[in-house]
């Protein structure tokens, strides 16, 4: 039997609600030769059964149950028996448009690439849908020296930039070489441990590519669902980012990226603990609450470490004057400026 065109890896946890729209997306694509790989990660909800039941009405939906182990887990579970010559992934609460595999096959296969990055449209539960702002364009990536560039590029912007990132990175907008991710084994990390962990997938993945396009169609839906994981308010975000940081400067150092490597790895400590501390200030958790815990968040070493190394003044004005209230400590005008709510990229 010939291996499927593409392997479309589908992590399931307590999505029911969701996952007949997700499915549809899939079961219509205008590409036939497909395999739909679905993991239900110890679902506490009725989606194990819907499983069996896509399977048993479509034999290119395939399925594994496991126990409970998170999202990168789960997909590194699909990744061990995907067969087809690309993958890609799908959230479950998620939808793609019905030519997108059609699309990016036949581009992956007209360019060569290793893989394909494309873009994606948000919606909610009132139909509201919009598109991430930025730069969007085709682009394709040839030498050691344009991959690594777009590596930091997907990391972080350089100090003076206005946005902390111009390119939006997940593995659910990408198409993927499975052979390539075989002969590397290139695998998820928990995001349990390490947050962000379709950068780091994204990081490993282009330490061993040679031809890489970025498309700019929003082939992928992606539903703004308020319960989500991304949305948790936590007390250990900050403890996270930092590990994130440290074993994201241990990467590009191993892999000679030097003084630039630690700007964009820096920028983006900045910008994740800016984040986690807006959303933590602005969750409805107490006044007190709230405050103890920034006035322990400005201990950390780290903020003096990096006032003494990171150009911080570079960064905009509203980005360098929150910085610079969490390395001299003043928590309590980090809060009042927390408190604040504006839009930002990041």
């Amino acid at each position: 039997m010939n291996s499927p065109k593409i392997s479309i890896i589908v992590p399931i946890y307590n999505v029911e609600k969701y996952l007949p729209c997700c499915m549809d997306s899939l079961l219509h694509q205008t590409l036939k030769d497909i395999e739909i790989l679905l993991v239900d990660d110890g679902s506490p909800d009725h989606c194990p059964a819907l499983c069996d039941e896509y399977a048993k009405q479509d034999q290119r939906v395939r399925v594994i149950h496991k126990k409970n182990g998170g999202l990168g887990y789960a997909r590194n579970s699909g990744l061990e028996i995907a067969s087809g010559e690309y993958v890609a992934f799908v959230d479950s609460d998620d939808y793609v448009a019905l030519n997108t595999y059609q699309k990016l096959y036949d581009l992956a296969n007209e360019t060569k690439a290793d893989v394909v990055y494309f873009y994606y449209q948000r919606f909610d539960e009132q139909g509201n849908t919009w598109m991430e702002s930025g730069i969007r364009k085709e682009k394709q990536y040839h030498t050691e020296g344009e991959i690594r560039g777009l590596m930091l590029d997907m990391i972080a912007n350089r100090p003076n930039a206005k946005f902390d990132r111009d390119i939006e990175v997940s593995s659910c907008c990408a198409l993927y070489r499975n052979d390539l991710i075989k002969k590397h084994q290139i695998r998820f990390k928990s995001e349990r441990e390490l947050i962000s962990e379709d950068l780091l997938f994204n990081m490993d993945y282009l330490l061993h590519s040679s031809n890489v396009m970025i498309i700019p169609d929003a082939f992928y839906h992606y539903r703004e669902n308020v319960s989500s994981l991304s949305r948790m308010i936590r007390s250990d975000r900050i403890d996270k980012n930092y590990y994130l940081y440290q074993y994201l400067l241990e990467m590009l150092n191993r892999n000679n990226f030097d003084t630039e490597g630690f700007l964009r790895a820096t920028r983006l400590f900045i910008a994740n603990s800016r984040v986690s501390i807006r959303q933590y200030v602005q969750s409805s958790l107490s006044k007190r609450e709230k405050m103890q815990w920034l006035k322990e968040v400005v201990k950390y070493p780290i903020w003096r470490d990096i006032a003494s190394l990171y150009p911080y003044k570079q960064l905009p004005l509203k980005y360098a004057l929150l910085f610079y209230l969490i390395y001299r400590r003043f928590y309590r005008l980090l809060y009042l400026y927390s408190s604040l709510k504006y839009k930002s990229k990041y």
